[in-house]
């Protein structure tokens, strides 16, 4: 009985490994940057957020997304590369879950960036108007939550920079 579990579980296995690869079936993000941009530059976004720590936070998560898909991608880097540079427009935190009582238990914080690749020539070879990241944080009614929403924050930042990646490298 546990020999045959054993073997169908690895024939599905076989068949669906089978079946993505045959298929062209990609993960989101594995796809080449655009225009034949071979290395990415990554500028620190300007940051027109409260938050200082943001900006150059978002540029080395947008740089390990790029290195992980095994591109060549570094921060503030010259030469024959495509830049991708940006701008961090606001953060946000709202409420989304309350207790009995009224008070805050849930917290979303969301960051809104516009980021754009430029090739060589400075011609814009994409454009991402409002990319965006976001992470939910538990809250204690009347208790500081400063370090909670900080920890969700550099999520929020790293869940943008894959939106940005992914952004870059999908071709619909």
């Amino acid at each position: 009985m546990g020999k045959m579990f054993t073997r169908k579980t690895l024939a599905a296995g076989v068949l669906a490994v089978a079946i993505f690869s045959g298929c062209g079936y990609r993960f989101a993000g594995s796809g080449s940057l655009p225009e034949g941009v071979s290395r990415l530059c990554v500028a620190v976004p300007e940051n027109r957020s409260s938050d200082v720590r943001l900006a150059p936070m978002v540029a080395s998560y947008v740089v390990s997304e790029a290195l992980a898909a095994g591109a060549e991608a570094s921060v503030g880097c010259v030469g024959d590369a495509g830049v991708l540079a940006g701008e961090i427009a606001s953060v946000s935190t709202v409420t989304i879950t309350r207790n009995s009582d009224g008070d805050g238990i849930e917290e979303r914080v969301t960051i809104t960036a516009s980021f754009r690749l430029s090739g060589e020539g400075g011609d814009v070879l994409w454009r991402g108007a409002s990319v965006t990241g976001t992470e939910t944080y538990s809250v204690t009614p009347g208790a500081d939550s400063t370090a909670a929403r900080s920890s969700a924050l550099e999520l929020a930042a790293e869940d943008l920079a894959e939106n940005v990646w992914m952004g870059l490298t999908q071709r619909f």
